[in-house]
Parts: C-alpha cells; structure tokens; sequence
C-alpha cells in the first residue's frame, strides 16, 4: 500500500471526529498516521474478516473507524492487490473507561459500532473472535492485568486472536524513552500520581502461554523511539486447569 493511499484511509477515518472538535479529529489523524501498529493491522492478516471484533480500552475508537475505512475502500474495489483484504464483516465493539473518550468514539462511529462506558476490569466481555488491547494494561496492577488477560481467554471463541501491546521493560533505552513519554502524557492529563506497571516482553508472552495461548511476538515501534512489543495470541488451547477463576 503507498503512503499516498494509506494517507486517504486515515482521512476518511478520521473525518467523523470533526463533529466533537478539533482536538478530536486531529489527535485521531496524528494516532493513526503516526502509529505503526495500525497499518501493520492492515498489512497483515492478523484481524479475522468475519465474527466480532472486542477493542478493550479503545480510547476514541480510532482502530474500529480505521478498519471501517478500509472495508468501505476495499468495497470501491481500489485495495491493492499486494496486501490481504481488511476485515469486512466485523460486529465492531469497544470498551472506555473515559466517559468523554467512549461518548466520541461513538459519536463518530455511529451505528457502527457500540462502545461502552466501562472498567475493563469489571464489564461483561461479550463472545468475540478478536480481542485487541493496545498501551492499556500498563495502567493496571500486575494482578489486574493477569486477570483482565484471563477474561480474555474465556470470552475468545476456539480460533480466535488475542492482539495486545505493551511496552517491553527490557527494551533498554526505547525503554526508557517510552516510560518518560508515558509519565509525561499522564502528567498532561493531570493524573500525577498514576500508577504504570510495566513487564518485560517474554514475561507477558509467558503470561499468555500460561493461559493456552500461542503466541508470535513483533516488535512495534517503527519510526518512533519507542520500545513496544506486539503480541499475536492465538487461542487454540483450552485454559490451563490449575489457572485461578477470574470470578
């Protein structure tokens, strides 16, 4: 895919967030031109085409209007044969625990989409196919974030794809860089005292293995000075019978 037509995908992805303001059309066209994990979503044939799609702690939703732009471009009959189709038959649903972010998500996703008001940590998971939690665990305790990764796996069906990243504590320096970057941002937003609870990759491919998942890791910071991690789970397994409930 050009950057040209990459370009025109996060356009058309972004246009819906001009009725909340300008802070949330630009922020969605700087997330999603300037993050390498989405177009690597759709670059590679990661996400399933049919079933339903799960985007925990899905801020504005960026990801679910992402991947409506290009089921619509794909539809125009203008996606480039050299990538795999995007997902077309997607029931799109997200979860925020930020009532302002959850109500523009849904404001710009319309019919869509359903986005819930909710702690991850508590709201009902529906059945899904796919499950994605990007830059969203660091904010839990590390007993919170095995247990949400738990939910995860009982709410997957047989097949299904758990997508998850998280900064990689053993990145060194990128390491570094992302953890300043992330006190920074909590800072901006007045949240001084946030707790962030980092790991290091092969401890969270660790955690996912304990839970029956297989799992491929990516490296996910192309073009930025980042050190995150990207992790492709796949549900093939049933969970482990000496795992603790997550009732």
């Amino acid at each position: 895919m050009t950057d040209a037509l990459f370009r025109d995908l996060v356009e058309a992805a972004a246009l819906p967030y001009r009725e909340s303001g300008r802070y949330a059309w630009h922020f969605a066209k700087g997330k999603l031109g300037g993050d390498p994990v989405f177009r690597f979503l759709l670059r590679t044939p990661v996400l399933p085409s049919a079933g339903r799609l799960l985007d925990l702690g899905c801020g504005q939703g960026v990801l679910m209007a992402l991947l409506r732009s290009a089921a619509a471009r794909h539809a125009e009959g203008t996606w480039p044969a050299d990538w795999p189709p995007p997902p077309r038959n997607l029931d799109l649903r997200g979860v925020e625990l930020g009532a302002r972010r959850a109500r523009t998500a849904q404001a710009a996703l319309g019919d869509g989409a359903a986005v819930v008001h909710g702690d991850i940590r508590e709201v009902p998971l529906p059945r899904s196919t796919a499950i994605v939690i990007l830059d969203v665990l660091l904010y839990l305790g590390r007993d919170d974030q095995a247990r949400v990764l738990a939910r995860c796996a009982e709410a997957l069906e047989p097949g299904g794809v758990l997508v998850l990243r998280e900064a990689d504590a053993g990145a060194g320096i990128r390491f570094g860089v992302t953890r300043w970057a992330e006190r920074v941002a909590c800072w901006s937003r007045g949240q001084w005292r946030q707790p962030l609870v980092y790991r290091p990759a092969p401890e969270w491919a660790a955690l996912l293995e304990g839970l029956g998942f297989t799992v491929a890791m990516t490296p996910m910071s192309s073009g930025t000075p980042f050190g995150n991690m990207l992790f492709v789970a796949r549900r093939e397994a049933a969970m482990p019978a000496n795992y603790p409930s997550v009732d």
